[in-house]
């Protein structure tokens, strides 16, 4: 019998162990539930916070101090690992900002937010070494319009990319500064990001205004963007460097839109950097160039910039390349990035001559240590077109020509920064430094603007743009061989001793 009641007894203690009994408390005691957006192991947010979850690495663990927005307002995991915050009103993605430590992934830092769940779960994948020192490549503009463009995408720009990549001896990593389509042809944005995140690189983009909607209102205007690539305004990081990607799109339509961010962007970009030590280097990518514009809240961004270690401002738009220095409300550069598509895939060239490609930024701690433009289909060397002052050419639409005297030559050096030289090798002999054109010969590429209009007859509105970047020289000895070297601010040298004669360039 007695052996009997201690069999008895023990199965009623494992039962016990085995399946607990509910708790007589209020609700607000017990720990919630896992939901679908969660894993096994529950949390207790606390009270008003209905957005919450928790950020594992790939053994498992808890990672801290990893920052958390729902696209209004950003919070940090705690030691464990979990995060929590109430959901703002109108917010559509809870997103991570990536951790220097962690793989980049561009489809996994984020989760569409869902009416019904309450708690989102992420994991990350720890890197196997520092990525202090780190290429960037920078693309703006893809804006194709038909299927045609997206061959050319395909066929000419995406095989330059991977050999890019292929050459990288470092970590690289992508930026895509918006207008990945024409806003006519919404339905060609899948195919774009299946092209873009075809490679090993992760390629992190940005919206335009190009992909934007017309005759759509509230989210709607940026769904199928969203839909493709995510949120708009998120952050990342890579060794000692924060990314913040913006929308300074403030849009309407197709033609009533203007630069500049909202303040609820403002107020998530401020609380944002307020986990970012200003040791740090900060890169702002966005579509539309800030230059030195009242657009709004342009001044107050800057504010919050100022301070770190340094600062990158990364812009497109206007499918021309210019290095932009402003100086309020403090010193600062802008590279306003040439297009993918050039002259909106009409040519190989943009309105002022830049070849179709992108930008190579090396990057090393904070600072930029290296820095080429890649020119789509060209060796990197390529830097510079060389043409006779009196070179004019033209088509059924019109010519244009530089209009100087047979003892000058004219170079175009799109990628010319201050501190750059160019100079002129006459016969191997040193001569002297080219001037800028703008202020005193031209302002605008002939040889550019003669295939555009002159031959393809485009709208001269738009095909005209201003350069800075084209210089003249007039020649000591007019008959002498000549070489131009462009020298830039990281020691690069570029050299350049053929003349382009014809159009043929532009658009073969």
């Amino acid at each position: 019998m007695k052996t009997k009641l201690k069999n008895i007894l023990s199965l009623s203690v494992l039962f016990m162990l085995t399946f607990p009994v509910a708790s007589c408390g209020s609700g607000s005691d017990t720990p919630s539930p896992a939901t679908p957006g969660g894993g096994a192991e529950s949390f207790k947010p606390k009270a008003g916070n209905d957005l919450y979850g928790q950020i594992t690495d790939d053994r498992g663990q808890g990672v801290p101090d990893v920052v958390v927005s729902d696209g209004y307002q950003s919070v940090a995991t705690d030691t464990k690992g979990w995060y929590q915050m109430k959901r703002r009103s109108g917010a559509l993605y809870v997103n991570y900002s990536v951790p220097k430590d962690y793989k980049a992934s561009t489809t996994a830092f984020y989760k569409p937010l869902k009416p019904a769940e309450k708690r989102y779960d992420f994991k990350l994948t720890r890197l196997n070494g520092d990525e202090t020192h780190f290429n960037l490549l920078v693309m703006a503009d893809p804006q194709v319009k038909s299927n045609r463009d997206v061959e050319r995408f395909k066929s000419e720009t995406m095989p330059d990319v991977r050999q890019t990549i292929a050459n990288s001896k470092l970590p690289i990593y992508g930026l895509c500064l918006g207008d990945i389509v024409d806003e006519k042809h919404q339905e060609l944005t899948n195919s774009m990001r299946v092209l873009l995140q075809s490679t090993s690189m992760p390629f992190f983009v940005t919206i335009g205004n190009h992909d934007k909607q017309t005759g759509k209102t509230g989210d709607e205007v940026t769904k199928n963007f969203r839909d493709n690539f995510g949120p708009l305004n998120y952050s990342f990081n890579r060794g000692d460097v924060h990314f913040i990607c913006l929308d300074n799109i403030l849009y309407n339509s197709t033609k009533d839109y203007k630069g500049g961010i909202t303040d609820d962007v403002l107020a998530w970009m401020e609380s944002d950097l307020k986990y970012i030590s200003k040791d740090k280097m900060i890169v702002v990518f966005y579509h539309i160039p800030w230059r030195q514009t009242n657009n709004r809240n342009r001044t107050a961004m800057m504010k919050l910039l100022e301070g770190y270690a340094n600062l990158l401002l990364l812009s497109g738009h206007t499918h021309y390349q210019e290095n932009f220095h402003g100086t309020q409300p403090y010193r600062f550069a802008e590279r306003i990035h040439g297009a993918a598509c050039g002259a909106w895939w009409h040519s190989n060239i943009c309105g002022e001559g830049t070849p179709n490609g992108y930008q190579v930024y090396e990057i090393k701690g904070t600072k930029v240590v290296n820095n080429y433009y890649k020119s789509t289909g060209y060796e990197r060397s390529f830097q510079i077109r060389l043409h006779h002052g009196t070179g004019s050419w033209g088509g059924d639409h019109g010519s244009f020509g530089y209009e100087l005297s047979a003892d000058y030559i004219v170079a175009n050096v799109w990628n010319y920064d201050t501190n750059w030289k160019v100079e002129v090798f006459e016969d191997d002999a040193y001569s002297g430094e080219m001037i800028s054109s703008f202020a005193d010969y031209f302002n605008r590429d002939a040889w550019a603007r003669a295939y555009h209009i002159g031959v393809l007859g485009r709208n001269p509105n738009n095909y005209s743009p201003l350069t800075t970047h084209d210089f003249v020289y007039k020649l000591k000895k007019p008959g002498a061989k000549v070489r131009v070297v462009a020298t830039d601010n990281y020691g690069n040298r570029y050299e350049q001793t053929e003349f382009t004669e014809d159009l043929e360039s532009a658009h073969k």
